[in-house]
């Protein structure tokens, strides 16, 4: 039984073993070495290699001030006029009042030119401008002298106001994106305007007196502080607040020997709010 099933089933023949022609080639240690280096040294390398310029982003233009510019402004003034006597002659005092307040207020428009000069963060200019407007008050009062009924009336109302003025300010950023840069400023300079004054005396009985009134120009002074903020290269936006203050005029009335003379007296505040092109 034991040779039948061999006969059957022969024993599997060994695999055969391979042949070696020639002896394992040996990697030389100084080769390994070499090539460990080059792949530690190699970031290291390539970091010290000069890297492509990155071109530097174009810084934005700057803002200039400098040149001539042209604008229309909407004022509001506060005038505190007042008139004061300063005289009485041949009537008696408590028959005339001493002071009378002639204060008004009231909006206005105009215009202005001007030229800056710019040093820097430093602006320095020039400024005219003029502003039409009605503001004033009239005032009365009624007495008796001798028998007599007096009344006086006393008005200032200005019409026209204007200014020629240096300025000087500092630019700086601005918190509002849609505006470029703010200039703040402070000015002075010399003010004009026209006004009409008015004293009158009526005596009735007979019905008539003296009056006086002028309506000239007057100078004098103005100073104040503004900003103004650019919008585009030619556009900006002002604003300002000035306190002038006018030359005084003195009204005589006189008639048969009797006279009066009242002192007017104008200042006050005027704000504006406009638009300047640059050209």
């Amino acid at each position: 039984m034991a040779a039948g099933w061999g006969l059957l089933h022969p024993a599997p023949s060994p695999l055969p073993r391979p042949r070696v022609r020639g002896p394992v080639p040996e990697i030389p240690m100084k080769r390994l070495v070499l090539s460990l280096s080059v792949l530690i040294a190699g970031p290291a390398l390539a970091a010290d290699l000069p890297r492509p310029a990155v071109p530097a982003m174009a810084a934005p233009a700057a803002i200039g001030w400098s040149g001539f510019y042209a604008g229309v402004h909407g004022a509001w003034i506060g005038d505190g006029g007042e008139a004061e006597r300063t005289g009485v002659l041949g009537v008696s005092p408590d028959a005339l009042p001493t002071r009378a307040g002639l204060s008004g207020s009231g909006p206005g428009g105009g215009a202005q030119l001007g030229y800056l000069w710019q040093f820097g963060a430093v602006v320095a200019g020039l400024e005219a401008d003029l502003t039409a407007m009605d503001v004033g008050r009239s005032r009365s009062g009624i007495a008796t002298d001798g028998g007599f009924g007096v009344r006086t009336d006393l008005s200032s109302q200005m019409n026209w106001f204007g200014s020629v003025k240096g300025r000087v300010g500092l630019t700086m950023p601005s918190l509002l994106p849609i505006v470029q840069e703010t200039l703040v400023y402070v000015t002075g300079g010399l003010a004009v305007a026209q006004v009409d004054r008015e004293a009158r005396i009526t005596v009735s009985p007979p019905g008539a007196g003296p009056q006086a009134s002028g309506d000239d120009w007057t100078t004098g002074f103005v100073v104040g502080a503004g900003s103004e903020h650019r919008l585009t290269e030619t556009i900006s936006l002002k604003s300002e607040t000035l306190y002038y203050r006018l030359q005084d005029e003195t009204l005589t009335l006189a008639r048969a020997g009797d006279q009066a003379s009242y002192r007017f007296r104008n200042d006050g505040w005027i704000s504006r709010v406009g638009i300047n092109v640059r050209f």
